[in-house]
């Protein structure tokens, strides 16, 4: 045990215990709401997919660099917490880390051209500089990325959101990095950067600048009265004002605080307009002074369109891509050939894109609902909401700027883990607000579990070398909540398909539990019964029990499994009430999630008598053990297994170890408690 108090010795009722996790839970996932900031698309800086490194090329920028050259790099890496994390960086730097040097591939015994270190992020700015050394006449790239300490990938992963800014102050708080001269050889750094220049603004927009070599003929541009004011447009180009939705035929215009103010103008010989009034786009945070008074998009129509409406004068919004002239998706820019805007959420855990943070929504939505907690459904509500919302912007982010600012396991899904647990969520969201980003979101993911994932020749799914337990729930529960949304009763029998597929190949039949993988290419199983994998199958099983009606085919098999599968659950566990980390090894550790999950499948169970009363035992001890020996006074889960892969040696899952507050326990003990409450309830236990 990893702390003084147990649960057990503050806390006897469940429903307060519930509370203790969540309150817990909820205060290290703040709340944030999106911003919009300027961005500068360009060929030396970019992203590249998916959540990898900021790539800079030198060449583009110093094409007569050659071997021995020097040119420094710097940005700040904005970090949401203290964190221990890492910078890995590529080529041969030296890197200066809040002022202190922390590498230099000279001073290190450095072999091939991938390095690491160990950084402490503190929250707020940090400071970092890279000299980079050119070490070839060809090329003069240099790639950087911070990440968490577990995981190889841009630290805007769900555990850590952290972001690379510019350090000219022009620039501050977007991304991107200042560059320095190009040093014959290396000395020192003069503070001074010639990259990105930084350009005056004028009280001017020019489309034939912003949208050099389209098409269409006509462009928009929007802002917002800061207070009341009159705005003044001059142009020699044929124009149409709105304010609010109305028209007006003159060019000066009286403005309320906050009236939205959209101008179109047609291309002529010339193609812009001037302006003078006090006016802003509010929920911009940018550095740039006047140069982001309006926003632009464009371009639509031809010939003469002015009396034609298209996509802005419809409808001012934000959160989705419109569709240009030539039906190419687009989205708002600043008064700059390369200048947009991109929305960003500053946070962690909270509106992430990742499945094991759904299994912890999942469960806060589970306790919310047997607490009747409104605070705790307007949480999960928010946080999937903010998925939903920008789930078809951020698709149009991936392909056209590399990588999305938010979102980005949710620009790929390549595989179960992006699609199921977040499609989940998703119908439970729907079914308490039915609105078209919802729904969206749910269609691309239905698609993508049809078209997308790898299957047998039976129609079981698997991933590209095996097949795993955890993609049991990673599709059945989705596939179950479809037909209530899509009206389609296929789906439910989708979902015995898959059922069966997985016990045809995982199922141990002597101990009645199930193997963790089954390899494709030797059509094995590796017969080792990790209790996490386990768990996601029992867990699906009773989530596909309470919503498949009784008379789909499959069904009574479904629940013949079940059963069977609860009798070998059962048989395992130990007499302090847990299970271990590999089901029948009793000198393997007794894992918390994979407990959780058990319990969590039985209370479902005998709530609707799939199960006799006896497994009521089995569930007390199970409870009773897990806020005695798993979580603390203070709402802390422990002993939850880290994130798996797989192996055909017991020896890994063994050695595999343990993350606190991991949502694969988080979320699980919620919502098995919540079913327990609900069983108690039935029987009159509470």
């Amino acid at each position: 045990m990893k702390f003084n108090e147990s649960l057990a010795s503050v806390i006897n009722d469940p429903t307060e215990a519930i509370e203790k996790i969540v309150d817990n839970m909820i205060k290290y996932r703040p709340e944030e709401d999106v911003v919009y900031r300027p961005y500068r698309k360009n060929e030396i800086y970019s992203d590249l997919p998916i959540v990898g490194p900021r790539k800079i090329d030198l060449k583009k920028l110093y094409p007569q660099a050659k071997k021995g050259n020097v040119v420094y790099v710097s940005t700040i890496l904005e970090s949401c917490s203290d964190y221990e994390a890492k910078i890995n960086f590529e080529v041969f730097p030296r890197v200066v880390f809040c002022g202190e040097m922390i590498f230099d591939t000279q001073n290190e015994c450095c072999q091939g051209n991938s390095h690491s270190c160990k950084i402490n992020l503190r929250k707020g700015e940090n400071p970092i500089l890279f000299m980079v050394r050119c070490v070839s006449d060809e090329n003069f790239e240099f790639q950087f990325m911070p990440s968490v300490k577990y995981y190889r990938m841009w630290a805007k992963y769900y555990l850590l959101h952290v972001r690379a800014t510019s350090p000219i102050k022009e620039y501050a708080h977007e991304d991107g990095v200042g560059i320095s001269k190009l040093y014959e050889t290396e000395q020192e750094f003069d503070g001074e950067y010639v990259y990105p220049t930084v350009e005056k603004n004028h009280n001017l927009i020019d489309f034939y600048k912003i949208f050099p070599n389209e098409s269409g003929v006509c462009a928009y541009a929007v802002t917002y009265a800061r207070y009341n004011t009159t705005l003044k447009i001059k142009t020699d180009c044929l124009y149409k004002v709105l304010v609010n939705g109305k028209t007006y035929d003159n060019n000066i215009v009286t403005l309320q605080k906050n009236d939205c103010v959209v101008v179109k103008v047609i291309k002529g010989s010339s193609w812009s307009f001037e302006f003078e009034g006090d006016i802003y786009i509010p929920f911009l945070k940018s550095s740039r002074g006047g140069g982001d008074k309006w926003l632009t998009i464009g371009t639509y129509g031809k010939d003469d369109c002015l009396k034609q409406k298209f996509a802005p004068e419809y409808e001012i919004q934000f959160t989705r891509p419109y569709t240009d002239y030539n039906g190419n998706k687009i989205f708002w820019k600043l008064s700059g050939k390369n200048d947009y805007i991109r929305p960003y959420l500053d946070t962690y855990f909270f509106g992430q894109w990742f499945y094991a943070l759904m299994v912890g929504n999942f469960g806060l939505l589970k306790a919310s609902e047997v607490l009747d907690n409104e605070k705790y459904k307007d949480y999960f509500v928010k946080s999937t909401k903010i998925m939903a919302m920008y789930f078809e912007y951020m698709r149009y982010e991936r392909d056209f700027f590399g990588q999305s600012t938010f979102l980005e396991l949710g620009t790929a899904l390549y595989d179960l883990d992006s699609v199921g647990t977040i499609g989940t969520n998703m119908c439970e969201l729907y079914n308490y607000l039915p609105d078209s980003d919802v729904l969206y979101c749910i269609e691309i993911l239905e698609q993508t579990a049809k078209e997308n994932i790898p299957r047998f020749e039976d129609g079981t799914y698997c991933r590209q070398k095996d097949m795993w337990a955890d993609d049991m729930y990673m599709s059945c529960p989705f596939l179950v909540r479809l037909p209530k949304i899509k009206g389609e009763r296929s789906y439910y029998e989708e979902a015995v398909r898959q059922i069966m597929g997985f016990k045809k190949r995982l199922w141990m039949e002597e101990e009645k539990i199930f193997s963790h993988i089954y390899f494709i290419d030797t059509q094995v199983p590796n017969n080792i019964p990790w209790g996490r994998g386990n768990g996601w199958i029992f867990m699906a099983l009773s989530d596909a029990l309470e919503n498949i009606p009784q008379d789909v085919k499959g069904y009574n098999e479904i629940m013949k499994l079940y059963q069977e599968f609860a009798k070998g659950i059962s048989a395992l566990q130990d007499k302090s009430g847990l299970w271990h980390q590999v089901m029948n090894r009793k000198d393997s550790y007794q894992e918390t999630s994979c407990s959780g999950m058990f319990m969590l499948g039985m209370c479902r169970g005998v709530l609707n008598g799939w199960l006799n009363d006896s497994y009521i035992k089995n569930i007390i001890k199970a409870y009773n053990a897990i806020i005695s020996e798993k979580i603390s006074a203070d709402g802390n889960i422990f002993d939850v297994c880290m994130g798996s892969s797989n192996s055909m040696h017991v020896e890994y899952y063994l050695n595999l170890g343990t993350v606190d507050n991991d949502d694969h326990g988080t979320g699980v003990i919620l919502a098995a408690i919540s079913e327990m409450i609900k069983l108690y309830k039935s029987k009159k236990m509470l």
